[in-house]
């Protein structure tokens, strides 16, 4: 069950693992279904088990109305060969890929520009129309198998919601 923290006017966290499992192909998974707006402020997965992971390419996050794809992260993240302790941050703009930091030596990840954590984002629902927000992600496993330890700080504009679907 997903742990979500919410006082009225202050961020709201979900702190949840999710288990990717999927064939050999390219794969589009929603993590988590928007209703309103919402501001994301960080948003961060940590590579917990691994079963196969031995290539994950093309990784990159968008905004899915049924219709319509907004990029949240460039096509380009790289998770092959990941191991338990390897995390994927949004830590850039839509147009640059999420950064990875793979666990098999030790590595630091810094965002000089403007200091934070994350690199804050807002998104919105399409009127009447469920919207997710989706891991993109092309591999060749058969099938690619591990957990994902997600957590995400956010924040509710309008009274909007980030419902987690894992």
């Amino acid at each position: 069950m997903a742990q979500i923290s919410s006082k009225v006017g202050e961020e709201r966290h979900i702190k949840k693992e999710a288990t990717v499992t999927a064939a050999a192909g390219t794969h589009a998974v929603n993590l988590f279904q928007l209703t309103g707006a919402v501001r994301i402020i960080s948003q961060v997965g940590i590579i917990t088990e691994v079963t196969t992971l031995t290539n994950m390419t093309a990784v990159y996050a968008d905004l899915w109305d049924g219709t319509n794809s907004e990029l949240l992260t460039a096509n380009g993240a790289t998770l092959s060969g990941a191991t338990v302790g390897s995390i994927l941050t949004k830590d850039q703009d839509t147009s640059n890929p999420y950064s990875v930091l793979l666990a098999d030596q030790c590595r630091v990840s810094e965002v000089i520009s403007d200091r934070n954590i994350g690199k804050p984002f807002t998104v919105v629902q399409k009127n009447v129309t469920n919207t997710y927000m989706r891991i993109r992600f092309t591999t060749t496993d058969d099938p690619i198998s591990f957990k994902m330890f997600l957590h995400f700080c956010w924040e509710p504009l309008d009274g909007g919601n980030l419902v987690p679907l894992f």
